[in-house]
């Protein structure tokens, strides 16, 4: 995402606790973040975990201190509705503009600008960000106000999830019953097939090499998952079939492969309890 801001010549301003990813950065054409008040237009955030975003934004040497009034706040991670409540006060406060716009499109899309940003904030809040978020994402989605960006990343992800999941069981099914894997792989990505999306697309070549894609990892997954449960009660609806299945394999992926393994992994657990292969005999 840095990287795509400079090369649409935006002056940027980076920071992270690992400083090779600075010194990268750097080294492309950015400056490094220094200690004091922030001036920038804008800040964007891209963050683990909640406990991340809350530690650097809050508190009386927080981010939200040291922003003047009128800078815009694009927070682009998944954090949890409580925390983005209270981000979202605090900025008003602060006179900071708000936008809530976690982001979905993978490491891949990360890289090649094509992000999708789910945004909730006001129309003057996302029109000032607009320009530097079209450097990043393909598609800008105005979901509503604060914290609307927040609650729509984790349905987006729950979806994403649980086609993994599905997926995996029909190919551990497909290979029993003595279907080709790669035809059938050929099948699902069709675009012109029923069961075709963009889990088929983006994921099934990883799976098929062997590949558990450690972009995102199983630790990072079942957090979405947990964000997916409290947001699923907070809303007096929980979805109890496919989103809790999709939790309990990525729950089971994680005790199994450990937090640092790649998202992907999950699909061997449909492949252990079929007793077969879904990679493909020819890579």
């Amino acid at each position: 995402m840095a990287r795509n801001l400079l090369q649409h010549g935006f002056d940027l301003v980076v920071d992270d606790i690992d400083a090779a990813h600075v010194e990268a950065l750097v080294a492309a054409g950015a400056h490094a973040a220094v200690p004091g008040p922030v001036a920038e237009n804008l800040v964007v955030l891209s963050l683990p975990a909640p406990q991340h975003v809350e530690a650097v934004c809050l508190g009386k040497d927080g981010l939200l201190a040291r922003m003047r009034a009128g800078v815009a706040l694009v927070n682009a991670s998944t954090v949890d509705l409580e925390l983005a409540r209270h981000l979202d006060a605090a900025c008003a406060e602060a006179g900071i503009l708000d936008v809530d716009g976690p982001v979905t499109g993978a490491a891949d899309g990360a890289a090649l600008g094509t992000l999708a940003f789910m945004c909730g904030a006001s129309d003057a809040a996302l029109a000032a960000v607009r320009p530097q978020l079209e450097a990043v994402g393909q598609e800008i989605a105005h979901v509503g106000p604060p914290p609307a960006g927040t609650a729509a990343k984790p349905l987006t992800t729950m979806l994403w999830f649980i086609h993994v999941a599905a997926l995996s069981d029909s190919l551990s099914l497909a290979t029993r019953c003595g279907v080709d894997i790669d035809r059938y792989a050929e099948l699902v990505r069709g675009i012109d097939c029923a069961a075709s999306s963009w889990v088929a697309r983006h994921d099934l070549p990883n799976i098929l090499a062997d590949d558990d894609d450690p972009s995102l990892t199983l630790a990072l997954c079942v957090k979405d998952l947990r964000l997916i449960g409290e947001l699923g009660a907070e809303a007096g609806y929980a979805s109890d079939f496919a989103a809790a299945a999709a939790r309990a394999r990525f729950d089971r992926a994680l005790e199994r492969f450990g937090p640092e393994t790649g998202e992907l992994a999950v699909t061997r657990i449909a492949e252990t309890a079929a007793g077969t292969s879904i990679r493909s005999p020819r890579g």
